[in-house]
């Protein structure tokens, strides 16, 4: 694994003032996972991009293969055998999946005709191949999330002349068996000696996929060294440029009292009896495996499932699950899972973003007027507070990094008046510093006495953040964790079906709701 394949020298890239990338070298070595890590905003993406010809380089060169090279567009980095999954699904909704994975490479007939047997065929055989349950004739809108990113995934790595494979976070929205098919995946392209550049923010799967880490801060490379001789702590240090505090905070246990009671919540199809309680000040967790319904819960607390039976409780009051504008208007705030489809509006500014919590208070006469002295008092309070960076108030959301983006979503409900919080997922595709300041966030919220609801699929996050942890199985409870009991092998254990009549077990958990 000595041959070098990918030779980065001097690169450079600015965006108007702003240096990106400062001389930059970095090398790839032939049949190696090289794992490029940073905070939001180091490079990362920037670097990537040239490399896959949507950017080019102020200065510097690029060697692939023993050729220097220089892209003036993502068809030419193709062309010379540079792969590139992206964090962002790029799909054709109303295509099936056999026509996403060979759009634009179809096999034809007499060099004409589409062969829609041999592609359809070919699909459906490369998707068996790696032990996925995905249908190649089913249309990519009708996939849930992870299959469509599986489905992504497979369609950048099956050229088989690609000697450079980049994935940008590619285990985002994967479930652990999709995780493992996407390694095992990787272990087949290394055998046969394609280089791997892997982004993501999961120390823990860097060190169970990548053969060498490469850590960059402010657009500089800081050191690349082989995983083995790095640890978590070192990488940590070397991106943020400092030691971090407490990387789960700590915070006083929460009372006894009750603010939340939620009772027998059903949603046809995806939630079955679901009751448990949440204190004063208190985090909870919502843990299970897909289809499990732990995704179903917050959406349903927040209206944005039809629930058919059960009752919430908000401080003794009901409420009231008809919309999520009811819900707002009840005291529920809401986080959710993607950013970018559901939660900002990307063409709108950072200050726009941040107020929308509390459009009542910024915006007037229909919503049309804005209150410019209290937006902007708050946006610039809100901004300071989590150490949101940008080129001010006015800056668009979308030319934020993530972990930004992130904050201004999370601090949008720092605007209102608001009794409990939901969150899904609230640092996905953030760096290890702004997870800190989201977590410090989170905890302050709990600690001004608001109960804090939280879905992840990263069962650390769940274990260092929540006081306990509701875990979910084929739609309803299956325990109810909390203290020493909240441990990764418990909370998957609770999580598993084992057997086909798991359904129609009762589960008792009534005990642990009244605890």
């Amino acid at each position: 694994m000595s041959e070098t394949v990918l030779e980065i020298q001097g690169v450079s890239k600015s965006f108007a003032a702003n240096r990106v990338l400062i001389d930059l070298n970095l090398s790839v070595r032939k049949g190696e996972v090289h794992a490029l890590m940073g905070e939001n905003g180091a490079g990362k993406s920037t670097l990537i991009k040239i490399i896959s010809g949507v950017h080019r380089a102020d200065e510097g060169s690029i060697e692939l293969n023993g050729k220097t090279v220089r892209f003036h567009s993502p068809f030419d980095a193709q062309a010379e055998g540079v792969a590139t999954l992206f964090q962002e699904i790029q799909e054709i909704p109303d295509l099936t999946v056999a026509e996403n994975l060979y759009a634009g490479m179809e096999p034809r007939r007499f060099g004409v005709f589409i062969d829609w047997p041999r592609l359809r065929a070919s699909a459906q055989r490369q998707i068996d191949e790696l032990g996925l349950h995905i249908d190649a004739n089913m249309r990519m809108r009708d996939l849930s999330p992870s299959s469509r990113k599986m489905v992504e995934i497979i369609r950048a790595v099956q050229k088989r002349q690609a000697s450079v494979v980049i994935m940008d976070e590619p285990t985002a929205n994967l479930n652990q068996d999709e995780i493992d098919a996407l390694f095992s995946m990787i272990e087949k392209l290394k055998s046969r000696g394609i280089s791997i550049i892997y982004v993501s923010h999961r120390l823990r799967e860097i060190f169970q996929i990548a053969d060498r880490i490469s850590v960059l801060r402010d657009g500089k490379l800081i050191r690349t060294d082989a995983a083995s001789r790095l640890s978590e702590a070192e990488i940590v240090r070397l991106m943020v440029g400092r030691e971090l505090p407490e990387f789960y905070p700590k915070r006083p246990a929460p009372p006894n009292t009750v603010a939340m009671r939620v009772r027998d919540l059903c949603v046809p199809g995806e939630l079955e009896d679901v009751s448990f309680n949440v204190r004063k000040s208190e985090i909870i967790g919502i843990a299970g495996l897909e289809g499990s319904g732990a995704t179903s819960v917050v959406k349903a607390l927040f209206a944005l499932r039809r629930v058919s039976k059960g009752t919430v409780e908000l401080d003794g009051q009901a409420v009231e699950l008809k919309s999520p504008r009811r819900s707002i208007d009840q005291g529920l705030a809401y986080v959710p899972e993607d950013r970018k489809s559901d939660g900002l509006f990307l063409g709108k500014t950072v200050g726009f973003n941040v107020t929308t919590g509390d459009l009542r208070r910024y915006f007037s006469w229909k919503g049309v007027v804005v209150r410019r002295k209290p937006a902007r008092e708050a946006t610039a309070r809100i901004v300071s507070r989590l150490g949101i960076k940008s080129d001010g108030r006015f800056a668009k959301i979308g030319s934020l990094s993530g972990g930004n983006q992130q904050k201004a979503l999370v601090g949008r409900w720092l605007t209102g008046r608001y009794r409990v919080i939901l969150l899904e997922e609230p640092t996905r595709g953030v760096d290890i510093g702004a997870k800190v300041d989201i977590y410090n966030e989170i905890n302050a919220l709990a600690e001004s006495g608001l109960p804090v609801v939280i879905y992840s699929s990263e069962l650390l996050e769940l274990i260092g953040m929540c006081d306990r942890v509701v875990v979910m199985r084929q739609g309803r409870v299956s325990a109810i964790l909390s203290g020493p009991e909240m441990t990764e092998e418990a909370i998957l254990d609770k999580a598993l079906v084992r057997t086909e009549d798991d359904r129609e077990r009762p589960v008792a958990h009534l005990a642990a709701v009244s605890a």
